[in-house]
């Protein structure tokens, strides 16, 4: 199955003794699409490549996460990353985004630093990758003023479905996590179906939020399936055509190469 997950964190899996490599190798002998795997600070970034680098199909993002945003050395940090994107070998920016749920940071700090990331995004013409907690109207807000080129993701979406239409309006694709299977997520559910066929991608997020049954465990790409079926199901679709469709929306959005696969399946 050509599952493709637009979100997994290698170096955090790796700190919870997971092995990213490997599971991602195994994963791509036997099919899957392209992978993004991202940085939440600079700091992760030599990481990254020492664990999946040199694996065919994984693709690479930096930004300074929400979490982060509480560092004394936020200013510094953030130029690490812009002079790390402006090197090149990345094709998105982020994670960033704005936390109103635990705010890591004073608000202003948090707006200022997803700004910068969105003005990074679209000096690059990159995608950027969004985290949006409990902050809707302001993530909008801020997409919409400064409407990065490329777009991106609103990253794990957690939002009421009333909250699909004014994201997809401002350019984002929508992604969807392993809290799409848990019991308590139904407005999740009714989300998902909502989303155009084109503009629909899925994640794990690992290692965290692992879905419905390994909730609670550390999660990996391997899991997506449990997620894509749920998705499937919401859409009245078989789980493998739905896997071609969020593989082919992740390469149009990293722009990367046409798969043999999509050429054919677009050819016939």
């Amino acid at each position: 199955m050509r599952i493709a997950d637009s979100h997994f964190h290698s170096t955090a899996m790796a700190e919870r003794g997971l092995d990213p490599g490997g599971i991602i190798t195994e994963l791509r002998a036997a099919g899957a699409g392209p992978m993004l795997d991202v940085a939440i600070n600079p700091e992760d970034a030599p990481r990254q490549r020492e664990l999946t680098g040199g694996i065919d199909g994984v693709y690479y993002s930096l930004g300074l996460h929400p979490g982060s945003t509480g560092r004394d050395d936020w200013r510094e940090a953030l130029e690490l990353i812009r002079s790390g994107i402006a090197a090149g070998g990345y094709h998105a920016v982020g994670e960033t985004g704005l936390d109103w749920y635990r705010m890591y940071a004073p608000r202003e700090r948090q707006r200022e630093l997803f700004a910068a990331h969105l003005e990074l995004a679209d000096h690059h013409a990159l995608p950027v990758i969004v985290h949006n907690r409990d902050a809707d109207e302001d993530c909008l807000e801020l997409i919409r003023a400064i409407h990065p080129r490329a777009g991106g993701v609103m990253h794990c979406f957690s939002s009421g479905p009333e909250w699909v239409a004014p994201f997809l309006d401002a350019g984002m694709y929508i992604s969807f996590a392993g809290n799409l299977t848990f019991k308590n997520a139904a407005n999740l559910r009714e989300a998902v179906a909502l989303v155009p066929e084109d503009r629909l991608l899925l994640e794990t997020d690992a290692p965290f939020l692992a879905p419905h049954p390994y909730r609670g465990r550390p999660n990996h790409p391997g899991l997506l399936v449990h997620t894509l079926e749920v998705a499937a199901e919401m859409r009245g679709i078989a789980p493998d055509d739905l896997a071609e469709q969020t593989a082919e929306n992740l390469s149009r959005l990293l722009r990367l190469r046409p798969t043999v696969q999509t050429e054919t399946r677009r050819a016939g």
